[in-house]
């Protein structure tokens, strides 16, 4: 019985410290989370952290993987099932992603914050979050340019880049409350959809329905 009290006081302490971890990592960045701020916050002493994980280094992999279950994370993602309309198609997975990054930016810009140091964790989280969306992207893309309805020149990788890329690069700008933003965040995905499907040829949009 005392046994079973202790290993359950064990498990306590445990997910306090994992709790603390998450928000001090979100709160400090990687390297300004040390484990004496991480113990602050959990209410323990350094000992005791170092005795449940030995290591800062696996105290952060413990909280990626029990705060951020990444198959449950890339599992939930949920991506557009396309209409054949190209430009809808891509207005729509570019509004998905805009949003997966608000929901996500806390701990997205820590791991960017901080990729030289953890890169193995930050592929992880950054491959569970947005790899679906990719691999749709992608397959988009290829499909359409296949059928001759966007002139990629064999470069969709290119594109594709582009078009997530100037996202992630808004609704970062977006989250710096210094910086006014006097258009919403749907204008741009569909400004982006539009400049990514004009055609250069023909000096106006290709809008691929």
């Amino acid at each position: 019985m005392q046994a079973e009290g202790q290993g359950k006081k064990r498990n306590q302490t445990r997910d306090k410290l994992l709790a603390a971890a998450a928000t001090v990592f979100v709160r400090e960045g990687l390297a300004g989370a040390t484990t004496r701020l991480i113990a602050r916050e959990a209410g323990v002493n350094e000992v005791t952290l170092f005795r449940h994980f030995r290591s800062k280094d696996r105290l952060l992999a413990e909280v990626v993987g029990t705060h951020f279950d990444l198959e449950a994370l890339s599992a939930s993602v949920k991506v557009p099932a396309p209409t054949g309309d190209l430009r809808a198609d891509l207005i729509a997975l570019g509004t998905v992603y805009a949003y997966l990054l608000q929901e996500n930016l806390p701990l997205i810009r820590t791991m960017l914050g901080e990729t030289q140091h953890d890169e193995v964790h930050e592929r992880k989280v950054f491959r569970a979050i947005f790899r679906p969306l990719k691999e749709a992207r992608s397959r988009l893309l290829e499909r359409a340019a296949a059928e001759g309805r966007l002139r990629t020149q064999g470069r969709e990788e290119i594109f594709g880049d582009f078009f997530t890329g100037s996202i992630f690069s808004n609704v970062l700008k977006r989250s710096n409350n210094s910086l006014e933003t006097d258009y919403p965040l749907s204008e741009f995905v569909e400004f982006m959809t539009d400049l990514i499907l004009s055609d250069p040829g023909e000096g106006g949009p290709a809008r691929g329905a």
